[in-house]
């Protein structure tokens, strides 16, 4: 009698106790059921290949690991550090403009030169590997929402209705 118990299993028969010879490529498991005197067989198929190379102890590779991550996190500090700064002068050049809004888009000039610094930043930021592609796009996007939300409040620009 053949069944099917879970995916992980190849062959499963239910029989009588009897000892089972296996070809040497596959191997068999065995369990055993105490009940009536019947031996569930399972068999299973498993890796013989051998691995030629250098094992290192995980406590080795663990130790590699933190220095790696340690010298990486240190890395990307510097240029999170710059993203986040530049981020930060963009915005507050915007909120200078919320008290006393500018009359005209060149007034704007000095506050889109951080915004196009702020941007090149961030690139810099994707191409070395620091962000990811939807980060970037993100932190893009809130500078350019704050700066539309200034043009917008200084009747400069008008959203076209969708």
């Amino acid at each position: 009698m053949a069944t099917s118990l879970c995916g992980s299993f190849v062959r499963l028969s239910i029989g009588t106790a009897r000892p089972v010879t296996a070809p040497a490529a596959a191997p068999h498991t065995q369990l055993c059921s105490s009940f009536t005197g019947q031996r569930l067989q399972a068999s299973r198929q498993r890796s013989t290949a051998v691995k030629v190379g250098f094992f290192v102890d995980a406590a080795q590779n663990s130790i590699k690991r933190q220095r790696t991550a340690e010298r990486r996190r240190v890395y990307n500090k510097q240029y999170k550090s710059a993203v986040a700064t530049r981020i930060r002068k963009a915005l507050k050049g915007l909120d200078d403009f919320k008290t006393a809004l500018p009359e005209s888009e060149d007034e704007l000039k000095p506050v889109e030169r951080l915004i196009s610094e702020a941007y090149k930043e961030i690139d810099k930021c994707v191409s070395r590997g620091i962000f990811h592609d939807n980060t970037a796009a993100r932190r893009k996007s809130r500078l350019a929402i704050a700066k539309q939300k200034l043009l917008i409040d200084a009747g400069l620009y008008k959203p076209v209705a969708a």
